[in-house]
Parts: structure tokens; C-alpha cells; sequence
């Protein structure tokens, strides 16, 4: 979701995080020792929903922390093989971001609304 305030030129920015089977506590402790602010999304609906737990990231300006994001994800998948982040832009463009640099999903962050975060493998 993107809304701009044309008066006073704020432009301000919420990033969709769905975290997946095992990710929240590392994702989130991740985003936690990172220093970037994120919060819980309370859904309810009438109809059946997908299993997993949404929090949100919001910010500003475009400059975001989306440096700091790209490498807190390039960082949380590099530690374990069995996680998966998949980034959907603006225009519904789906990314893995496994194997990308922070700068590369940097730029695909600054562009994008929806993270899911998924870790097969509970914690050991």
C-alpha cells in the first residue's frame, strides 16, 4: 500500500511482510536487532485466510531503511538453506531474493509491496 500526501510532499510507504511455517522469531528478532520498526496486522475475515502471520514495516521517505532491509534478508537467507523470501513489486513482478547482493534487493525493495518469508525448518 502506497499513499501520497501531495500537501505537504510526505510520501509514506507500508511493506506487507507474511511470515511463513518457522520464520517469525528469527525474521522478526532480525528486523528487531536491525534497529527497523515493524508491527503485527490484525486480520479478520468471514472467509478462510492463508495460515500465516502478517506484520508490517512502514516508513517515511523512500529512502525507508530498505538498505537495511536488504540486508537484514540477504543475511537471514544466507544462514539457512531451508528459507525463502519472495518479494512482489508494484506492478505484481515475483522475485526470489535468494542469491541476490543487499544492493541488488535494495533496489527491488524500493519498488515493492509484499514480502513472504518462509523457513521450512523449525529452529534447532
Amino acid at each position: 500500500m502506497f499513499t501520497v500526501h501531495t500537501r505537504s510532499m510526505c510520501l509514506n510507504l507500508l511493506m506487507r511482510v507474511n511470515l511463513f511455517k518457522h520464520s517469525e522469531k528469527s525474521f522478526t528478532m532480525a528486523l528487531d536487532e536491525a534497529n527497523i520498526k515493524h508491527g503485527r496486522v490484525q486480520t479478520f475475515s468471514t472467509a478462510p485466510q492463508n495460515s500465516g502471520i502478517v506484520e508490517s514495516i512502514t516508513a517515511i521517505s523512500e529512502a525507508m531503511p530498505w538498505n537495511s532491509l536488504a540486508k537484514v534478508i540477504v543475511a537471514w537467507l544466507e544462514a539457512r538453506k531451508s528459507r525463502e523470501i519472495i518479494i512482489t513489486t508494484k506492478e505484481n513482478e515475483v522475485i526470489h531474493a535468494k542469491g541476490y547482493s543487499a544492493k541488488d534487493v535494495e533496489k527491488i525493495l524500493n519498488k515493492s509491496v509484499n514480502l513472504a518469508v518462509i523457513d521450512a525448518k523449525p529452529e534447532e
